[in-house]
């Protein structure tokens, strides 16, 4: 059996090219790209500290106390080859696996046409910014990856058939992506309430929040063997009092003494998470560490009582980062020197000095050398190449607006799902869009509610908001029970007609 099964699959995957021309055309050229990027930035682009922190992790399997560092043990595993070169490469598999798995998605559960799903892809496989993110020594990829996993395996059944290690497998996917970016926590709560908003059977929940708990309980060990600290990072409450440093006024907070020096300098206001680096940032004037366990957690205080004190502040600020996302342009902020990190005419940009120091007695010169073997670790631009992907970055790539229109056309899926009840029906509400729907929106609100707006945050909402949005010209999305693979048809082989599905007598 379990060869016939394997038949079956290597049939599927050569059948696969014939049967979807039209997607094998877009992957095939989105390759291509992504092989001309790898030619032209050798061996990798650096962002500064963040990439210096996950090979200093990578090396010494110690965490980072300011951010987490789940992506340092992705490059620990990829160590033993000491190349840059092949840890950004399985980065551009998994952006090529993401565009696959969006098309098998919508083409295989959801049939939609072959150039609907296709379209769908289209922005993970073609968007310059994302390819540049994979290319980068930086845990986006790898997150972003996960998450959109996690979205198909949710989503690849129908509610009545969906297998219990599916939700499980989800919900651990989500809880591994917490641990190599914050934003992942809040996407596993989302989860957690989408299951049981659907319903699902109290078994099945408690493996599922097991399988959830481990990833979790683990890296917080790892945390607290690290620094004595039972967290994630030591730094939530710094990040967090960055946020409200763009609306807070303390003659309206009136902080008590010990939190009075946290108060924002002067009245002309920078982008929130620019108090946390800059010289004359008010963390400075409070004794210890940048991040100490003291003063994250007077940062903390300060920002929760600036947000009970000025809640109309907050929401007003959160508001105006959240709509940068859907710009035109592509925003300057948090400054002009940020953003410029992802253009691929930077990519040669030493961020930071190789003498910089890392965790226990390295340096990121150091460090790039040790992990990488003898072989130069330098961005160094290759001609004609990198010429090429810089004239494709200022043309190829999803404008914010169509963003913003993409999640619209996403909501318009959910809708679907209120004529005739739906609306009141508490396990099927919202049809099978409303997960990545809300994953999206998720993605690209907590940032903005929790410490600042940044382009690079923006690039991993988009998969899972096409997906939401393809399922508004899904025929059967609208039901939360419709739609569904079928035996010896849709993707690998050849189309097969869809049955009629047989009404049933509202209850």
């Amino acid at each position: 059996m379990a060869r016939w099964e394997i038949m079956k699959v290597l049939h599927a995957i050569r059948a696969f090219p014939g049967h979807n021309r039209v997607f094998t055309v877009a992957l095939l050229l989105a390759t291509a790209v992504r092989a001309i990027t790898a030619t032209a930035f050798r061996p990798a682009i650096w962002f500064g500290g963040d990439s210096a922190s996950y090979v200093a992790t990578a090396l010494r399997l110690h965490p980072d106390i300011s951010r987490v560092s789940g992506y340092g043990v992705f490059l620990l595993l990829l160590r033993p080859f000491h190349s840059f070169t092949l840890d950004v490469a399985v980065q551009h598999v998994l952006g090529l696996l993401m565009g696959l798995a969006i098309y098998v998605l919508l083409r295989e559960r959801f049939r939609l046409p072959a150039w609907g799903a296709t379209l769908a892809a289209v922005p993970v496989l073609f968007d310059a910014y994302q390819i540049q993110l994979e290319h980068e020594v930086l845990s986006d990829t790898t997150f972003e990856a996960l998450v959109v996993a996690a979205i198909v395996i949710a989503l690849w059944w129908r509610p009545a058939d969906r297998p219990a290690w599916a939700d499980a497998t989800a919900g651990l996917l989500l809880a591994v992506s917490a641990t190599i970016r914050p934003i992942g926590l809040p996407l596993l709560a989302l989860y957690i309430c989408y299951l049981l908003l659907r319903r699902a059977r109290w078994r099945v929940f408690g493996v599922t929040l097991l399988a959830c708990a481990l990833p979790l309980v683990l890296y917080v060990g790892w945390f607290f063997a690290a620094f004595h600290i039972v967290n994630f990072t030591n730094s939530t409450g710094i990040i967090l009092w960055s946020r409200t440093m763009s609306f807070a006024n303390c003659s309206v907070i009136r902080p008590p003494a010990s939190e009075a020096p946290l108060c924002p300098p002067g009245r002309h206001r920078l982008a929130a998470s620019s108090y946390i680096w800059i010289p004359q940032s008010p963390l400075n004037k409070i004794p210890g560490g940048k991040f100490s366990t003291a003063k994250n957690g007077l940062a903390q205080n300060f920002a929760l009582r600036a947000i009970a004190a000025q809640p109309a502040g907050y929401a007003t600020a959160v508001l105006h980062d959240l709509m940068l996302s859907f710009y035109w342009n592509r925003p300057q902020h948090p400054s002009a020197y940020t953003a410029s990190k992802y253009q691929f005419a930077a990519a040669e940009r030493l961020w930071v000095s190789p003498g910089l120091a890392t965790a226990h007695g390295g340096t990121v010169g150091s460090d790039q050398r040790a992990y990488a073997g003898t072989a130069p670790a330098a961005t160094k631009a290759q001609q004609p190449y990198a010429g090429f992907m810089r004239a494709y970055q200022r043309l190829i790539y999803l404008r914010g607006t169509l963003l913003g229109i993409i999640l619209l056309t996403g909501f318009a899926a959910i809708a679907r799902s209120w004529p005739g009840g739906g609306i009141r029906r508490l396990r099927g509400w919202g049809g099978p869009a409303l997960l990545p729907w809300l994953s999206a929106v998720g993605l690209l609100l907590t940032p903005v509610a929790t410490a600042d707006f940044d382009l690079r945050y923006v690039t991993p909402a988009v998969p899972v908001a096409c997906i939401a949005a393809a399922l508004a010209f899904a025929r059967a999305a609208g039901r939360p029970d419709a739609g569904g693979p079928a035996a010896g048809g849709g993707v690998a082989g050849q189309t097969t007609a869809t049955q009629p599905q047989p009404q049933r007598q509202a209850s």
